[in-house]
């Protein structure tokens, strides 16, 4: 590794992986399609701020209260007759379901802003690539950092999970997996590390929120309570997770040294000439430009969400597409010489990751005919009647199953805390506060965002990093699974503590 070329990484996805997620997500949108003529159809009635005068659907509730617009009414559960749950997909629509989603979904807005999101990411990835100019900050960073390796895993880790837990950035934070990989391979270090630099920390990062506004900002609003109620514990839990988190992340590291046939030399990235190491430097500058426009985008976006009464995720991913645009379009003319070459680089950019866009249409495909099944109501009806006659610590457990079984059909955090947060707050549950039913709900939500297949910023990332779902698997479930055991701990304690 002695040159740039070798440090040189694609961003596409590699077929054998995109083939594989494809496959993973159509088995379970072919089961969640079963489950639908399984289990019955239910529906609780919804708060609307109509006008006020009778409708024929006894699904919508007049309030004054434009907070609650779109809320669930507590206690209002029923199950739909076979004429009233006339929206199921029939079966041979399963297949269709995916396209479907993308015109009447109700997260329709938000699959097209997550799709274009990723798009204008793969554009600049590749205008940066084909430029040089990412192979420049990471000779920059290599020669600045390289006897701190590690040191700088544990900084990398503390920012991305900085910006999870307080601006609930996930899938935004994918641009910087460009820069991770070749940092990666140029330290004898694996793509699958530098994908979990990205997908690991921010997902523990959005799980352990701070103020994150699409959950505990959401939730805190819809259970009627402050955003800072239990924000000195979660300060604690954030602290704990990041040191562990941080700790399997050069773990990972390390094992990729132990197993690398040559060791790292940084004689191989010192340029030979003065000017060249000034160019780099120029390079580099510009892409660190490029991206404190697009972090100052998503960080003025996220104080405006945080004030909003009602979050929304797409807020600060149009700002952040919005912002890579006019960044790349400026920078990527300087990098590359004229607007035509930068076009012709942008373009091939997009086609890079176009496959991504087969990943999302089926992942809320899945999550669109669960929803047209009207089985979502019912399972969560199911384990709210459970959660009431438990003591707290045996509800605690519950609701952590529920909302991970919500997950794996709603991957959006903000519209399971429309769904849950109400029914569980609005009834007392003995022995259990609404602070300790959001950080119930947070952990479920979060950290499962690195677990199950319909999470599509699971799906995309691992597309981008050519890692398989079933290697994945393989190399964090332990992670995982102590992440879990630590999270039902901290409830237990939060409960016998009577926060």
């Amino acid at each position: 590794m002695s040159n740039a070329k070798e440090m040189d990484v694609k961003v596409k996805f590699g077929l054998k992986s995109f083939i594989t997620v494809v496959a993973l997500l159509f088995a379970v949108l072919i089961a969640v399609g079963v489950l639908t003529y399984v289990i019955p159809a239910g529906k609780y009635q919804t708060y609307t701020t109509d006008n006020g005068l009778a409708t024929d659907n006894p699904f919508l509730v007049y309030n004054e209260d434009e907070n609650l617009n779109g809320q669930i009414v507590p206690n209002s559960y029923q199950v739909l007759t076979k004429e009233q749950n006339g929206t199921r997909l029939a079966w041979w629509r399963w297949i269709l379901a995916p396209f479907e989603a993308v015109v009447l979904g109700s997260s329709a807005g938000n699959e097209i802003v997550i799709i274009v999101l990723l798009l204008v990411l793969g554009g600049t990835f590749k205008v940066l690539e084909s430029s040089g100019g990412l192979v420049s900050l990471v000779r920059i960073l290599i020669e600045k950092l390289h006897k701190q390796r590690f040191l700088m895993i544990w900084v990398i880790t503390l920012v991305i999970m900085i910006l999870s837990a307080v601006f609930g950035l996930q899938e935004q934070l994918l641009i910087l997996y460009p820069v991770f990989a070749m940092l990666c391979v140029a330290m004898n270090w694996s793509k699958f590390t530098a994908i979990s630099f990205v997908l690991i920390s921010s997902g523990v990062g959005f799980t352990t929120a701070i103020s994150n506004p699409l959950t505990i900002g959401m939730a805190s609003s819809v259970a009627g309570t402050q955003i800072t109620d239990g924000m000195g514990y979660r300060f604690i839990i954030f602290a704990v997770m990041y040191v562990l988190t941080s700790l399997f992340l050069v773990a990972m590291a390390k094992r990729d040294e132990a197993k690398a046939t040559e060791k790292f030399d940084i004689a191989g990235f010192t340029l030979s000439t003065p000017e060249e190491h000034k160019q780099d430097q120029y390079k580099a500058k510009l892409i660190v430009i490029l991206f404190g426009i697009a972090l100052f985008a998503v960080v003025a976006s996220s104080i405006v969400n945080l004030m909003l009464p009602k979050p929304n995720a797409t807020i600060t991913m149009v700002a952040m597409a919005v912002a890579f645009i006019v960044g790349t379009v400026v920078i990527g003319k300087k990098l590359l010489g004229s607007f035509k070459e930068m076009g012709k680089q942008f373009v091939a950019g997009l086609k890079d990751v176009a496959p991504s866009i087969v990943i999302i249409m089926v992942a809320f495909g899945i999550t669109y005919i669960a929803d047209r099944g009207n089985i979502m109501h019912t399972i969560f009806n199911y384990f709210h009647n459970l959660v009431m006659t438990m003591n707290p610590y045996v509800s605690v457990l519950l609701m952590y199953a529920l909302v991970l079984i919500v997950e794996f059909f709603i991957p959006s955090a903000s519209a399971k805390a429309v769904l849950i947060i109400p029914m569980l707050t609005v009834t007392e549950i003995a022995g259990i506060s609404k602070s300790v039913i959001i950080l119930t709900y947070l952990f479920a939500d979060g950290y499962t965002n690195v677990l199950f297949p319909t999470c599509g910023t699971l799906l995309v990332g691992l597309g981008l990093a050519d890692v398989s779902y079933a290697q994945w698997f393989k190399k964090t479930i332990l992670f995982q699974l102590v992440l879990m055991a630590l999270s039902v701990g901290f409830l237990m304690l939060a409960v016998a503590l009577g926060m």
